[in-house]
């Protein structure tokens, strides 16, 4: 009897020692974005007939939006030190915004951005108690990108193809916060490290232009 409760102990301290050094659990939130993008201008719009015109064009960066992300995460503890690997499908949101010049009548507007992808961040950091600090790299990995305008600037300037790199890598620094060992609070920045996309397609002409994304992020989770 003896023998079978110290091994009964020695499974149960086994079992708290491998919690406290190994968790995982399900994270959730909201990401605001703001697409970083050098000004694309030119004054040789061709028609659907592939003909110059006398229209120019400039897209610059607009007002940030809000997107949000879903997933799951690890934790590896050592000591104070820990490594976060998690991985999350990320709803992205922004805006561009677009300036038409026909005959010296400049007219604008914001055109929607969205982008779907999967994000695998690692973080590193240390903790403070119930507190945490890291940084790492972001792996991200385009799913589909959709770019909208209205029907009117569609008819100036024909189709707007917003085109972005199947991959790209960011960098995410930020503070967390444990409360009672289960649910867990995220706040990032994530500036981007390569760009998100190289070139815009209006009509049948490619401009290029370098297009980062960087986000603030909140997040909330819990641990199994």
């Amino acid at each position: 009897m003896k023998k079978i409760l110290i091994a009964a102990a020695l499974v149960f301290t086994a079992n708290v020692a491998m919690c406290q050094l190994f968790g995982y659990g399900i994270k959730a939130g909201l990401n605001s974005t703001k697409l970083k993008m050098k000004d694309v201008a030119t004054t040789a719009i061709k028609d659907a007939q592939g003909q110059e015109t006398n229209k120019s064009i400039m897209m610059e960066e607009a007002a940030s939006d809000l997107g949000f992300h879903v997933g799951g995460f690890a934790r590896i503890n050592a000591m104070v030190m820990f490594v976060q690997p998690e991985i999350y499908y990320t709803n992205m949101s922004s805006h561009i915004k677009i300036n038409t010049t026909d005959g010296g009548v400049t007219k604008s507007e914001t055109a929607d951005v969205k982008n779907h992808r999967i994000d695998i961040p690692v973080i590193v950091g240390a903790k403070f108690g119930p507190a945490r600090l890291g940084l790492g790299p972001v792996a991200s990995f385009n799913l589909k990108s959709d770019t909208k305008v209205s029907d009117q600037m569609k008819a100036q300037i024909g189709d707007l193809d917003n085109t972005k790199n199947s991959a790209t890598f960011s960098m995410q620094v930020g503070a967390g916060l444990d409360i009672l060992k289960k649910v867990t609070i995220d706040l990032r920045y994530e500036f981007g490290l390569s760009k998100l996309g190289d070139e815009v397609s209006i009509g049948q002409q490619s401009f290029k232009t370098d297009q980062r994304a960087n986000s603030f992020i909140a997040s909330i989770g819990w641990m199994f």
